[in-house]
């Protein structure tokens, strides 16, 4: 009765061990001018003229992500990134 709660608390503390290793690995890392997690699929500048064309009222998100070869969702997220800033939060330190 007693053991399997003993077990869960070593485990539960373990667990958080790695969580801090992970998070502290990751603040070396984005300190050292390294960035983590997967790159962006559209350029800076893509993403300036995406906006551009957007606010124009010519274009669907769906014909943009056609026209720059990108997903929808990246176009979307392209667009909100510059008309709502913070809706998507960046890891930062």
């Amino acid at each position: 009765m007693m053991m399997p709660r003993v077990l869960g608390a070593i485990a539960e503390f373990e667990r958080g061990i790695i969580r801090e290793r992970c998070i502290a690995g990751q603040t070396a890392a984005m300190m050292r001018g390294i960035k983590c997690g997967q790159p962006r699929s559209i350029s800076a500048d893509d993403e300036k003229e995406i906006v551009r064309l957007w606010q124009s009222n010519r274009y669907t998100m769906d014909s943009l992500a056609a026209i720059f070869n990108a997903h929808p969702s990246s176009v979307k997220r392209s667009i909100y990134r510059v008309i709502q800033p913070g809706r998507f939060k960046e890891f930062s330190v």
